[in-house]
């Protein structure tokens, strides 16, 4: 999943891959000769999305040699419920930085949310009542996602 962003001011853009742990482990499965579908995981309020964030910029100077710097890397977790509720601003919040432009975080934020919807099924109504959160059983449920963005400076 790559994608490119061009500000208005000077060219900036940056290319990010998601990748869920679940995947993996399905793949792996397969590559065994398992025989198995693969099914979206069906998550509940409580459950948990765990990212593991790293950013880092590429610059190219005039001799054409390529600098790479990690703007950022860390690990966020945040409920399904409140990834549903406010996942852009959630993302917009947990990606910022000064080396980043804020019109790409905009994007790429508007890009994620729906890439993480199609990976999960999350129920609009369960997700979207107020009452849901004590109704559920307390096995919660944590899934790691792995954003890598690269942004080309």
């Amino acid at each position: 999943m790559t994608s490119s962003f061009s500000p208005q001011s000077e060219p900036a853009r940056y290319y990010y891959g998601l990748y869920p742990q679940y995947q993996e482990e399905y793949e792996h499965l397969q590559s065994m000769n398992y025989n198995i579908e693969v099914q979206r995981p069906k998550l509940k309020t409580t459950d948990q999305l765990n990212f593991q964030i790293n950013v880092i910029s590429r610059s190219v100077d005039s001799n054409s040699v390529s600098r790479l710097n990690t703007l950022l890397h860390n690990h966020q977790e945040v409920s399904c419920k409140r990834f549903f509720q406010e996942g852009q601003d959630w993302i917009k919040s947990i990606l910022f930085h000064q080396d980043f432009p804020s019109e790409s975080i905009e994007e790429l934020a508007q890009r994620l949310v729906p890439e993480v919807h199609e990976l999960f099924d999350f129920d609009e109504k369960l997700f979207g009542s107020d009452f849901a959160n004590g109704a559920e059983p307390s096995d919660n449920l944590r899934f790691t996602l792995s954003l890598k963005v690269v942004v080309m400076i």
